[in-house]
């Protein structure tokens, strides 16, 4: 069991590092991997910290406080806000197709009930 939550934790990291260089490439922001890790373990530490819905305020800290003295302010805040964007926006319409399925399936039997 230890080696599964390892690996899909190790597999994540992957993934969330990979992410992180597309969206820094795309900014055109010379980054090391490095340091785009030390800005995933940021946002980690980030998410235990009581804060808004879906992380915002706490997500761009962590990212502008890692970015530190590799980026400037304007860079640094783009690459949060893109980073950011990139993970919260395709749940949206995850989430409404799933609220509306539940939402329907709420509203059947009250429908034959009258």
């Amino acid at each position: 069991m230890g080696a599964a939550a390892f690996a899909t934790r190790a597999l994540d990291l992957l993934v969330a590092v990979a992410v992180a260089v597309a969206v820094a490439r795309a900014l055109d922001l010379r980054l090391a991997t490095a340091v785009l890790i030390l800005v995933l373990l940021s946002i980690e530490v980030s998410n235990i910290l009581s804060t808004l819905p879906g992380q915002r305020g706490t997500f761009e800290a962590a990212v502008l406080d890692a970015t530190a003295g590799f980026l400037g302010q304007a860079d640094a805040v783009a690459f949060a806000l893109v980073l950011h964007a990139q993970q919260v926006l395709p749940q949206i319409p995850l989430e409404m197709i799933a609220m509306a399925g539940k939402s329907m399936a709420r509203d059947r039997p009250e429908r034959n009930s009258s």
